[in-house]
């Protein structure tokens, strides 16, 4: 069995050790180079780093071998949120990758990779094109919104990430909508508003969901009890709360049930679901707390025998629409479903992966990351099978006090040492090598254990959070 090693720039028991007063990164670079089974980790403290061996591969039944025997592959992660870090740390650890390159990444893991810099997507493919980029990674909605993939495949550079036409099944709740009813998938009734002078027709049953039409980075949905929280909402929204996104909103009948992150992963011809995921989205338990981008999340969520039956049918459902729609992309689908009226419905489409659903399921996953993203872009997404660990995975965050709309950033940050929290970094920058907070949500923790939200020696993530020194933090202690 392979050791860890352990790098610090002061003594620390270990079988193996380096001792040095600092420790260069380009150095320890080199080590890692050496030693072609181990991946760099880097521990919640600047001062410690870790080499670790390498992700065991599982492969799928249909595969039948257990060693990748593929050329090492360089990989590009654009984004800047826990969600990326996530993504970032699950390719580290892959026996394909060759090496690492970030765009964006925050000060919390910029050094697991060589970060590059750009002035817009076009600059950015032409490096990914010297770089001899085999995969990028785009993470968050705004990139694929604008674009960004239609560019890289001018370029081709294989892309995980949907084109700028497939996108709208985020970037426009109206043609989400449009799409669902054209494929008879079930969804919350709703009429389009786009005016004051109509903005309350058709209002007669409340609550109600009014939702902006474009991106609002999670925001854009409240639900309104009364008409006057419903008039006030649609003013302020079509005076441009959020700017051209809520130009146009959607009063949309309010389903109430248990909801459910369904994260899949399409490759052109078929789609591989990840397990299902539930995050909490408010602020707090309140039914008047604002929306997030979320506070929380756990997978995999335990289902009933007729919920598992109609999710295969949703899944068959949507699966049988994209191929109808012949839709020529590689990238995630998430599907946001509520159980309600004995089916599930679809509040809303993502297209790409969900922040902090990531989170808890790439601590769930045990197959290697980077090989299913291969599998992806090479059209055999039906011929693998997904492992886990046992028992739950979940994440909490952390946010600023004040968050979402006013947060407190700027406090220092110190982490205690623990083998059992994974910590992937949001909000956050580094002066003199000291983290301080910076935007609204800052960390996500992260753990596997026999029940949501548990962690080893914790009884709840929260009491790990409680040991974490910074000022002005918050974060849920109902999840």
């Amino acid at each position: 069995m392979q050791r860890v090693i352990i790098l610090q720039s002061s003594p620390l028991a270990g079988e193996e050790i380096f001792q040095h007063k600092r420790i260069l990164f380009s150095n320890v670079r080199k080590m890692v180079r050496g030693k072609k089974n181990y991946s760099l980790l880097h521990t919640p403290h600047p001062e410690i780093l870790a080499l670790v061996p390498r992700a065991e591969f599982h492969p799928s039944p249909t595969r039948g071998e257990g060693k990748y025997s593929d050329a090492a592959m360089n990989v590009l992660v654009l984004g800047s949120g826990a969600r990326e870090h996530a993504i970032a740390d699950a390719i580290f650890k892959s026996k394909l990758l060759n090496k690492l390159y970030l765009a964006d990444a925050n000060d919390g893991f910029a050094d697991i990779g060589e970060v590059i810099s750009y002035e817009n997507y076009e600059a950015l493919a032409k490096k990914c094109v010297n770089l001899k980029i085999n995969i990028a990674v785009i993470g968050p909605e705004e990139p694929l919104c604008e674009g960004i993939v239609d560019i890289f495949n001018k370029y081709k550079i294989p892309c995980i990430g949907v084109n700028k036409y497939f996108s709208q099944l985020e970037s426009s709740k109206l043609f989400g909508k449009k799409f669902m009813k054209k494929y008879g998938i079930k969804t919350a009734k709703y009429h389009v508003i786009a005016s004051e002078a109509k903005q309350s027709k058709n209002i007669i049953k409340f609550p109600v969901a009014i939702k902006a039409n474009g991106l609002c980075k999670g925001k854009g949905v409240v639900i309104a009890y009364d008409e006057k929280i419903a008039q006030e909402t649609i003013k302020e929204c079509l005076n441009g709360k959020f700017g051209e996104a809520s130009k146009t909103i959607l009063i949309e009948e309010f389903l109430q049930g248990e909801e459910l992150s369904l994260i899949s992963l399409w490759d052109g011809k078929s789609l591989l679901y990840f397990p299902p995921a539930r995050d909490f989205k408010k602020l707090n338990s309140s039914v008047d707390a604002p929306n997030t981008g979320g506070m929380g999340a756990f997978c995999p969520v335990a289902l009933t025998q007729e919920q598992e039956e109609k999710l295969g049918k949703y899944k068959q459902q949507l699966q049988n629409a994209l191929k109808s729609e012949k839709a020529d992309f590689v990238g995630f689908i998430y599907s946001g479903l509520i159980w309600a009226k004995e089916d599930w419905y679809v509040l809303e489409y993502n297209v790409r992966l969900g922040d902090p659903e990531t989170q808890a399921i790439l601590t769930h996953l045990k197959t290697d990351f980077l090989f299913i993203l291969k599998s992806a872009l090479n059209k055999n997404l039906d011929k693998i099978t997904l492992h886990y660990k046992n028992n739950y995975s979940a994440c909490l965050v952390i946010a600023c006090q004040g968050y979402p709309n006013d947060p407190k950033d700027g406090e220092k940050i110190v982490i205690p040492a623990s083998d059992e929290v994974k910590i992937f970094y949001a909000g956050v920058k580094k002066i003199n090598n000291k983290l301080y907070s910076k935007g609204g949500r800052v960390l996500s923790l992260c753990a596997n254990a026999p029940k949501p939200f548990a962690v080893g020696k914790y009884a709840h993530l929260t009491d790990f959070a409680d040991k974490i020194e910074m000022k002005n933090k918050y974060y849920r202690r109902d999840l």
